[in-house]
């Protein structure tokens, strides 16, 4: 039987909570683009992919996802499941950060997809609730409370990604932060992953487990999601023509980059700049990447 997408709410402004109670059949929803989303599994199973390409990753309960943007993610509840959704917007995100050396630090992290341990009616689940609680009431004051709920569970969420990545060997986690370090610097000489590897000094495969460890993406999918970030923000912010982008990006061909484009985002480049300005012209400013 094919799943049956939903769309999740997507507020500018704002965060939003759904709860996925035990349904009978298998329940799909589509991530919202700019929006990132904190997935708590507390029984059953759900199951998360980047795209229709690409294969299902499973989180089975107890545990925690990250969706650092979901960039239209599929995400399908099992029956029988228990979970809760907590989608933030780009501007409720941000705004939570603290705007301090630490909240940089948190920011490079849930700048990532984490797949984190999770014990149901923790401080976590007593955060969310108080926001929705905030949120639902409406009372005054209100909007302040719902912030700093934010800001606690964003810090709660950066200390279970970091405690997990102790406990499983700084090496790894050493690893990674190189690669994204390295991809960012050289991103534009559309190096192998192999070439990385070398660079770094590791195996094609150590680098592998490291980047999904610590990004949830493989190496090659976390560089084309990088390209598309910028090539995103490029065709929304600027008057750049799609073949002075492709070559900025670092494409000989112009067309190549149009496909490239287009199998990733599902339109072409120029159809996603009309409507991207468009958005952004009434405010929506959900085109743009985070972090």
């Amino acid at each position: 039987m094919r799943d049956q997408f939903n769309a999740l709410p997507a507020r500018r402004s704002a965060a939003t909570v759904l709860h996925v109670r035990s349904p009978l059949t298998s329940v799909g929803y589509t991530l919202a683009t700019g929006s990132a989303h904190l997935v708590l599994v507390a029984a059953g199973q759900v199951r998360l992919r980047a795209g229709s390409q690409e294969p299902y990753l499973g989180v089975d309960a107890p545990r925690l996802a990250w969706r650092a943007d979901g960039a239209g993610d599929e995400l399908v509840a099992e029956g029988g499941t228990r979970a809760t959704i907590l989608t933030l917007s780009r501007l409720a995100l941000t705004g939570a950060l603290p705007v301090t050396p630490l909240g940089e630090q948190m920011q490079r992290t849930l700048g990532q997809n984490l797949s984190l341990p999770y014990e149901p009616g923790s401080r976590i689940d007593t955060l969310v609730a108080g926001f929705e609680a905030e949120r639902t009431a409406a009372e005054p004051g209100a909007d302040v409370a719902m912030g700093h709920y934010l800001s606690l569970l964003l810090v709660q969420l950066w200390r279970l990604a970091r405690g997990d990545l102790v406990a499983h060997g700084r090496a790894p986690q050493g690893l990674a932060e190189r690669f994204v370090l390295l991809a960012g610097q050289r991103l534009r000489e559309h190096l192998t992953v192999g070439a990385y590897a070398r660079a770094l000094g590791v195996s094609r495969d150590r680098l592998g487990t490291a980047v999904r460890r610590a990004t949830g993406y493989s190496p090659q999918g976390y560089l084309h999601l990088l390209l598309i970030r910028e090539a995103s923000e490029l065709l929304a912010d600027t008057g750049m023509p799609v073949g002075q982008i492709a070559f900025r990006l670092g494409f000989s061909d112009p067309a190549y980059f149009s496909r490239f484009f287009t199998r990733h985002r599902g339109e072409t480049p120029a159809q996603f700049g009309r409507t991207a300005k468009a958005r952004l012209a009434k405010g929506d400013q959900s085109y743009a990447a985070w972090p």
